[in-house]
């Protein structure tokens, strides 16, 4: 049998090339080299490329990966690994690290910043072993994904040039550009990076050292009520102008909130031409369309979620904005509603009460006010009659509930708890999230808030005492330093796409230090997640994060100083997250974190020396990162344990690693009130919010679905984010519900004179 080589030439095959390939990739591995290899040889064929040759050893472990067999998994991931290696250097060995820096800024892909360090010590700093750490589904995905290439040309696919650990690296220098000690910084910070115990956002991954540092995950703004802005105001400050700068977020890859709610409803009188307002849901169907216009340099569609406040006149038609039947002309299907819902909307809900609706034009203060103050105004508007209409409380809960069962929206979102645990109160207002509903910054006419994010992977903060596992605190500490360092990085380095974006940021610093991996965690500490140990666990682990992150930031303000607007904070006064958490939640467990930490020490110390950042904590999803780090999504179950998964590169077998086999539920086979619970526990942690999905099944009646983000509200959530349905045959939930109709079961919570949600 003969090979044909890249010149078009032929040579006869050689085994032994396969052979050593496989051995490398199957060394130490719980494997067989045989089966692997006798799986390749159905792929091969006379005058086959050699570049095939390779990829059908790829496809050939991808194949073997089993619940079984998990191992497979590195075994595809490092003969993809040579790939790679042979793409960027032509050898199965690492480029100098000069090379490759001195290449990329050649090719106009790297800031030439980056040949400034000492990248003799760099490149000592690097550890090519580390690649091993990949299984088939990060390797692929950093190749695919974040590994930089050569400028395109037309008709070629642009190559590699960049090697795995060097990605780590150029993320590290990028993110150590402003420091004092460059060099010695970007080595502190490619070592968590690269042993996975703490990961960027994707946003800081793709673009850390490249000419455009544009880094951030998240945007939340806000719409005014004028179509253009007023000559004295900022030029976003208008209907147009926040559609304007949503576009300009989205072509740099950002994540957009938008609080809607100070536009005035359909029917609203127009004062200056005597007309009647057509109210929101004309202008989201542009905003709608922008999100999938300007698709983020032609990667993907952008990313709108509009927020609404409960109140506000249009709210029931916005709730169904994604609903598949009626008016096209009133749909908006590319973008995330969000209702943004009060507590006493909450109350006349439980009460069976009446809801009335205002005009955000005649009385705007209900936008500006929450809690006690919000209630008094709007019970004071109420028995006034200056309401645009009512309507039974219950009678819009059962539509955002049915809406959110059939479409996935509204997304349920807390307006009060979000603002009574504002540490940045004394300057402003929340009025809405951002696309993943974990992010609670203030916004304004003036400033568009901004997240930067990053999470750390629990599953590496695990060490054994007398052969039991326990959190390693110490090493979550120097994670958490360091992390909360390269985060606070972000802001200076960053790339601002518009002036309120680069406002909010400068005067308030807010980061996002995250988590992922609990379900890993929960695994290997042999925990239920349907128990109270479970909880308890979870107050321990999330006190020292919450101690660990504020810690950090208050040693950078002595460092660095205090954000701008520290003065009059929460923080200021020494009333850390704990300080203000849902007593429902805290009466979940029995005692308050953990009993080691000194937490009088801390406040003073913030009092004392300030914060570097107003916020510090937000747990967002992380479906890619934790692909790249081996480890399970942020804090949920595992949605299955062995599942197919698709991306550019084609459909492969996921397998999750042996210490969760036998060990963890997956989601939808989990009771959703301990999901519930484990959120209010970490909220109470928590200076900002969590994204918080709900599994269940498609056969879930009303009352009960209806029940879950009722208790959502009660321990103290500030946010929800999908509800996701598991999906079952019709014959099979016959077969599960007996002789009942199948048909009226499933849709039973559609039914707009069901009972059940009462």
């Amino acid at each position: 049998m003969f090979v044909t080589k890249r010149d078009g030439t032929k040579e006869a095959f050689d085994l032994s090339k396969i052979q050593r390939l496989s051995e490398f990739a199957c060394s130490g591995l719980n494997v067989s080299q045989s089966e692997l290899e006798l799986n390749m040889k159905t792929k091969f064929f006379d005058g086959i490329k050699t570049s095939d040759i390779h990829e059908a050893q790829i496809i050939s472990a991808g194949e073997l990966i089993s619940k079984d067999a998990p191992d497979y998994t590195f075994v595809a991931a490092r003969l993809l690994l040579m790939k790679v290696y042979k793409e960027v250097s032509g050898a199965a060995s690492y480029p100098a690290l000069r090379s490759y820096i001195e290449r990329g800024i050649a090719e106009e892909r790297l800031n030439p910043s980056l040949g400034e360090f000492d990248l003799e010590a760099l490149n000592a700093a690097i550890c090519p072993d580390r690649d091993l750490l990949f299984d088939y589904l990060g390797m692929q995905t950093i190749a695919d994904r974040y590994l930089i290439r050569e400028r395109a040309q037309p008709g070629k696919t642009p190559a590699i040039i960049e090697m795995p650990q060097h990605f780590f690296m150029r993320v590290a220098m990028g993110l150590a550009l402003n420091e004092a000690d460059r060099t010695g910084r970007a080595i502190e910070f490619y070592n968590v990076l690269s042993k996975q115990d703490f990961m960027s956002s994707t946003p800081t991954l793709f673009n850390a050292g490249t000419l455009h540092s544009q880094l951030s995950s998240c945007y939340l703004n806000k719409v005014a009520d004028t179509l253009i802005a007023d000559p004295d105001t900022n030029r976003y400050a208008s209907i147009m102008g926040t559609i304007e700068e949503c576009a300009v977020l989205s072509k740099w890859a950002g994540g957009i909130g938008t609080d809607w709610t100070a536009v005035r409803g359909n029917g609203d009188v127009i004062k200056g031409t005597n007309g009647k307002s057509a109210g929101i849901v004309p202008y989201l169907k542009i905003y709608n369309d922008v999100a999938v216009a300007v698709n983020q340099g032609g990667k993907r569609m952008g990313s709108f979620a509009p927020y609404l406040e409960v109140w506000h006149p249009d709210f029931p038609d916005f709730c169904e904005l994604k609903k598949n039947s009626g008016d096209e002309r009133r749909r908006a299907h590319d973008i995330f509603p969000a209702g943004w819902v009060c507590d006493l909307f909450m109350q006349r809900v439980r009460e069976g009460g009446v809801w009335s609706f205002f005009s955000p034009r005649l009385y705007p203060e209900l936008h500006e006010l929450h809690g006690a103050a919000f209630e008094a105004r709007y019970i004071e508007l109420e028995a006034a009659g200056k309401f645009a209409r009512q309507m039974p409380a219950l009678e819009l809960w059962r539509k955002m509930i049915t809406m959110l069962f059939e479409t996935g929206h509204p997304w349920i979102t807390f307006k009060d708890e979000c603002n009574r645990r504002n540490p940045q109160q004394h300057v402003g207002v929340i009025h809405n999230s951002n696309l993943c509903t974990e992010i609670t910054l203030n916004t304004s006419d003036d400033e568009t808030a901004v997240c930067n994010l990053g999470s750390v992977n629990l599953r590496n903060h695990i060490k054994r005492v007398d052969g039991r596992p326990v959190i390693d605190t110490i090493k979550l500490r120097e994670t958490i330093r360091t992390a909360m360092r390269m985060l606070d990085n972000v802001i200076d380095i960053n790339f601002y796409p518009s002036e309120r974006a680069r406002n909010a940021n400068m005067r308030h610093r807010p980061v996002g230090l995250g988590v992922m991996g609990l379900a890993d965690l929960l695994a290997i500490a042999g925990v239920d997640w349907e128990s109270q140990e479970n909880l308890e666990l979870q107050d321990t682990l999330f006190s020292f994060y919450s101690y660990f992150a504020i810690e950090a930031s208050t040693d950078l303000a002595r460092e660095r100083g205090v954000y701008p607007t520290f003065a009059g904070s929460l923080w200021s006064k020494g009333i850390l997250p704990i300080d203000t958490a849902n007593k429902e939640a805290v009466a979940l467990t029995a005692g308050v974190g953990a009993p080691e930490l000194d937490w009088e020490e801390l406040r003073h110390k913030v009092m004392s020396q300030g914060m570097r950042n107003s916020n510090c904590m937000a747990i967002a999803p992380t479906a890619t990162i934790s692909n790249i780090t081996n480890t399970t999504p942020c804090v949920e179950p595992p949605f299955e344990l062995e599942y197919t998964k698709s991306n550019l590169s084609g459909t492969f077998t996921v397998v999750a690693s042996a210490s969760l086999y036998g060990k963890t539920k997956e989601a939808f086979s989990v009771n959703q009130e301990w999901i519930i619970k484990g959120a209010a526990v970490r909220q109470k942690w928590i200076d900002q919010a969590q994204s918080t999905n709900l599994f269940v099944p498609a056969t879930i009646r009303g009352r009960d679905l209806a029940a879950l983000y009722m208790l959502a509200h009660e321990k103290g959530l500030k946010t929800t984010y999908y509800l996701r349905r598991q999906i079952v045959e019709i014959d099979e939930v016959k077969q599960k519900i007996g002789s009942e109709s199948a048909e009226a079961k499933m849709c039973s919570i559609d039914n707009p004179d069901c009972e059940s949600c009462q």
